[in-house]
């Protein structure tokens, strides 16, 4: 498993039009047309970033644009359909200023084709304006455990979080949840409450019971912006792996070198442009 991710800073996505506009060119026409249609410049960047991720990935495995093939479950999960030795399974997250891409092959991949359970969830550690972390837990809370409302909100006589630890613990709930179910491909019927993600352990119950063969993988990511601030990010990795491989699933933190690849949007975009421009378009999304 490994995630490439891109990172852009929002208040500056006009600096990237000749590069958007010469990414668009690289992808099939229904694609451009659909990321035409968005109404805000950032959510087409977004949406081209996250088509040029895998394409990147199968130039970098030999496989020439022209041949390079994609669908859709009938749940609507995206996958590779180009016919490769060893397979990929991928998913894509964005969130803000950060666009990333999971992905599996080789012998650590579950064979179950097409969409493969591997699923990515990011986001941005920031709590809405004029509300309280108290109150945002809340607008949350039917689709939170027991517990998770106890890790977010200890109970007296415990002393309340910070503001920032209860962030952190809140969106590494969320993200893994978005993961989990991105993973089985699902749409957005899921009872959140069935998940759950004992912070402070790394604990995952799914239904009250720790999952066979899962591996869960949380990372931090940070975005530089304008202004010489950062963004924060927290974000989880969801594979099925086998019940052989990964008989009790826990939460690890993914800090191995090589593990995350982090790249500016401007570089990445010149990188997709050099190698993939060129060669002809694929025909499906």
């Amino acid at each position: 498993m490994e995630v490439w991710a891109v990172t852009l800073d929002t208040t500056a996505v006009n600096d990237l039009e000749e590069l958007y506009q010469k990414g668009l060119l690289l992808v099939d026409e229904a694609s451009q047309i659909h990321l035409r249609k968005y109404y805000h410049r950032i959510d087409s960047v977004r949406g081209l970033i996250g088509r040029l991720l895998p394409r990147l990935l199968l130039n970098e495995r030999g496989i020439p644009v022209g041949s390079m093939r994609f669908s859709k479950t009938q749940a609507g999960k995206p996958y590779i359909a180009t016919e490769l030795t060893p397979p990929i399974g991928y998913n894509i997250t964005h969130d803000n200023g950060i666009v990333a891409m999971a992905y599996s092959s080789g012998n650590g991949l579950f064979p179950d084709p097409p969409a493969y359970r591997v699923g990515i969830d990011v986001m941005l550690l920031q709590l809405p304006k004029r509300d309280t972390f108290p109150g945002f837990v809340e607008v949350f809370s039917d689709q939170l455990t027991d517990l998770e409302r106890e890790i977010l909100l200890p109970p007296p006589p415990s002393p309340p979080l910070s503001k920032d630890e209860g962030l952190r613990r809140f969106f590494l709930i969320w993200t893994l949840k978005e993961a989990y179910t991105k993973a089985l491909g699902l749409g957005m019927g899921f009872d959140f409450s069935r998940i759950e993600y004992d912070v402070p352990n790394d604990i995952v119950r799914i239904d009250g019971q720790i999952p066979r063969g899962w591996d869960f993988a949380r990372f931090d990511l940070r975005n530089p912006v304008k202004g010489g601030t950062a963004e924060e990010y927290v974000g989880v990795v969801a594979e099925f792996v086998g019940e052989e491989v990964a008989p009790e699933s826990r939460v690890r933190s993914a800090a191995a070198p090589g593990w995350l690849k982090v790249r500016d949007a401007k570089e990445f975009l010149l990188s997709a442009i050099r190698e993939l421009g060129g060669q002809g378009l694929e025909s499906t999304q």
